[in-house]
């Protein structure tokens, strides 16, 4: 694999090992009360599933494999948000035994999407998207543009916004590796704060980079600036 390229395999262990002989009851804590803790560690590794699946076969499919695109992987319908908002389809992939293996599945995109490219072909290979304004972050208040205006800025390259159209970013194929990776990441560290508020040690040693150096992000005491 290309230098540079996350350790996504090494992600993939973090997540098992921090979830590893928790109960359903210690897996489905939540918090309504502050958005960080909305959605419970089984949710958590159920939507960065989602946005895997979602980014590299529904967004870079076609250019990653042209002649072959991959056929999609879950029921993308069931991800809207009158259903499961942004995470797997919960019938199916709700009992670790069914969630993790799908985990894993996803991550494996990710890991075929580096594999064999070249420093060059990470940094030229792109898709363009354009947000809708009024498209937002889930149930919140923030436009999903304005959430790549503020990712952005963590990445030297690899991510642009338009100088035309604000709501328009081109993604490079080494931009949105490591993107995916800070977001999983993210949900990692707020996994963490999940075991914490109910007195649980956490296991994995998570690098703060990336997004995690916004307070927003890390928490939980430290203050939002996006």
């Amino acid at each position: 694999m290309s230098e540079g390229v996350p350790d996504f395999q090494a992600l993939r262990e973090m997540y098992h090992r921090e979830v590893e002989g928790l109960s359903d009851a210690q897996l489905d804590w939540e918090d309504p009360s502050e958005e960080w803790s909305r959605w419970s560690i089984r949710r958590q590794i159920s939507h960065v599933a989602l946005a895997y699946f979602f980014w590299w076969v529904k967004m870079w499919g076609k250019t990653l494999s042209p002649d072959n695109p991959p056929e999609d992987p879950i029921d993308f319908t069931k991800a809207a948000p009158n259903r499961y908002d942004r995470r797997l389809d919960e019938e199916k992939y709700w009992r670790l035994e069914d969630l993790l293996p799908k985990f894993d599945e996803a991550l494996a995109f990710a890991e075929r999407a580096a594999e064999g490219k070249t420093e060059n072909e990470l940094k030229t290979l792109a898709i363009t998207r354009s947000f809708r304004p009024e498209l937002l972050m889930g149930d919140t208040d923030l436009p999903v543009y304005r959430f790549w205006m503020h990712a952005s800025t963590f990445h030297d390259e690899g991510i642009t916004q338009d100088t035309e159209d604000e709501t328009k970013f081109t993604y490079t194929l080494a931009g949105m590796l490591r993107q995916l990776y800070w977001e999983a990441l993210v949900h990692l560290r707020t996994i963490h704060r999940l075991k914490i508020k109910q007195g649980l040690e956490p296991v994995a040693q998570i690098p703060r980079e990336g997004l995690l150096l916004d307070p927003f992000f890390w928490g939980p005491e430290d203050e939002p600036r996006m």
